[in-house]
């Protein structure tokens, strides 16, 4: 059995030598006479070791600091720390437990005590790490629980309406956007990131309560009654009963209580002509005024059964003209400040048009891709051979070895990709690289399902992955990366939801050999690598070597 790594920090060569002569016999030990070196040698190696012995009183970088610094960097994830020092006073034994010491060992040192505090420390620190990791895989499960009951729900009023299902995800889009500008631009809102993940979320359900709506009334083609209006306003005080109606213990949660207040008075008005309640102003809360408006921007880019869809342009211009009812002005300034932003992400996160011009591809694409999904316990031997030859095992999809195989020396290429992960080796160094097999793993799912079957998605090497397109008109292809940053950009990784993953995209689209197409895709995938999370594109038919990111 590997033994656990401790790291002596302890400016006294006598002093380091004494607790070797303890703990080698039952650890591997290194050492660092200093804090500096501490430092140094945990921002290269902070996963390797299970303890840090640390001495207070040090030239250059005392244990203090570097127990500040440990805190700043959130480096004892991983790790306990036991202060040591000749001085037990307790001014110095407070403060190194205020400063996240686990335990405090005074010298001299009786070896017996050192041993026995030290495997007490890791029992208990490792316990305490499993304990929090259950908790936190508890919360991941509630949220994502949460979240799916959430969109079963609006998703049901969504499908009463006769509506794709679209406009909860769009609305959902708009609030995070709106929510992020507003705390950019004034601080009278003071909104953290969990505040504004819980209003996004929330905002899903901010219509159930046309579920009481009559279908006659809900998918009349034509304009409402002045009578059949007043039902329909009726939804929001609805909505709002059917939270407020919930058990007393549920109805004090804090998704409950937003999503009580984005029900009932989303369709207020910060002048008090909205409704049920007349409110004006500052009374409607924040996460109600910002949904109202973005349930009015997307209602107006959307087609209805009543109603064509407008542009973002003049949806924009509509709600600037007060056409639509008062808004908050800071939140119209939002609204303009990230107007292009919304035209792009709503655009791609609606459903694709996919066309069916997919004739004339290779059946070998089409049967090694078929085969590498195989659902059948019993396969050929051939079958089997092929997928230890050219299927990754980590990711489950093509490797480098078919692409040389398969596509070295083709020119019948329509289009080609290639991804990179952003900061791929910080989360190895900082996660281990368990949870990086997770993120590779979640990545490449999530780009096969994006693609077609007959599109190829090759992992190139480490973490960067290839995309082979047959006969995709540009606009379809152009869509088809941007689907997939997003759809990345919007992963949540079991077990680490405070991880936010991206890629950088490179394309290059215009039919030429795989090598040509892969020179140019890879070189467009560092021009995005410079600012991350983008998608660059060369039109080789155009002009090789110009770029247009998208």
């Amino acid at each position: 059995m590997e033994k656990q790594k401790i790291l002596i920090v302890d400016d006294s060569e006598m002093n380091r030598d004494l607790l070797i002569d303890i703990l080698e016999d039952q650890y591997d030990i290194v050492e660092a006479e200093n804090g500096a070196e501490a430092v140094a040698i945990l921002l290269q190696q902070r996963t390797d070791f299970s303890l840090l012995l640390l001495d207070i009183m040090m030239p250059e970088m005392d244990g203090f600091e570097v127990s500040t610094c440990i805190n700043k960097n959130h480096w004892n994830d991983t790790f306990a720390v036991i202060m040591i020092s000749a001085d037990d006073s307790p001014a110095n034994i407070k403060r190194a437990y205020d400063l996240g010491a686990f335990d405090y060992i005074s010298r001299p040192f009786d070896s017996t005590i050192v041993q026995r505090r030290i495997s007490n420390t890791m029992f208990l620190y490792a316990r305490q790490q499993r304990l929090e990791e259950i908790i936190a895989e508890q919360f991941y499960e509630q949220e994502k629980n949460n979240k799916l009951m959430i969109a079963i729900l609006s998703h049901i009023v969504e499908f009463r309406n006769g509506e794709s299902g679209l406009h909860i995800l769009h609305v959902n889009i708009i609030t995070k956007y709106l929510l992020k500008q507003l705390v950019q631009r004034t601080d009278k809102y003071p909104l953290s990131k969990s505040d504004i993940t819980l209003i996004s979320t929330a905002s899903s359900l901010h219509d159930i309560g046309k579920i009481s709506i009559s279908d006659t009334i809900l998918n009349k083609p034509g304009r409402l009654t002045a009578e059949e209006f007043e039902v329909m306003k009726t939804h929001s005080a609805i909505g709002g009963k059917i939270l407020m109606e919930l058990p007393m213990e549920q109805q004090k949660a804090p998704l409950v209580k937003v999503a009580f207040e984005i029900c009932r008075w989303h369709h207020e008005r910060y002048d008090g002509n909205g409704y049920p309640d007349g409110l004006k102003g500052e009374e409607i809360p924040i996460a109600a005024q910002v949904v109202a408006l973005a349930d009015v921007y997307d209602a107006l880019i959307s087609k209805r059964c009543y109603k064509n869809a407008y542009s973002h342009d003049e949806a924009l211009k509509m709600i600037l003209d007060g056409q639509c009812g008062a808004f908050n002005p800071v939140l119209l300034l939002c609204l303009q400040e990230i107007s292009d932003t919304l035209k792009h992400e709503l655009t791609f996160a609606s459903s694709e048009k996919e066309t069916n011009d997919i004739q004339n591809m290779r059946s070998k694409i089409d049967y090694d891709r078929l085969f590498s999904r195989e659902k059948y316990t019993i396969l050929s031997h051939k079958k089997r051979h092929l997928q230890l030859l050219y299927i990754d095992s980590l990711t489950n999809v093509f490797n480098r070895r078919y692409y040389d195989e398969h596509f070295q020396g083709t020119d019948d290429i329509q289009a080609m990709a290639v991804i990179d992960v952003d900061d791929f080796k910080y989360i190895n160094d900082n996660y281990g690289h368990d949870v990086g097999d997770i993120i590779l793993q979640s990545i490449a799912q999530t780009v096969l399902s994006c693609v077609r079957k007959t599109d190829a998605v090759i992992r190139y090497g480490g973490d960067e992955f290839v995309i082979i397109f047959f006969s995709m008109p540009q606009e379809i292809f152009e869509k088809k990366l941007e689907r997939i940053r997003h759809s990345v950009d919007s992963l949540i990784i079991d077990g680490h939801p405070e991880l936010h993953m991206s890629v950088s995209i490179g394309g290059a689209y215009g039919s030429g050999t795989a090598e040509k197409l892969f020179k140019v895709a890879d070189n467009m995938m560092y021009q995005s690598k410079k600012q991350k999370n983008q998608v660059t594109l060369c039109l080789l038919n155009e002009m090789l070597g110009s770029a247009d990111s998208i």
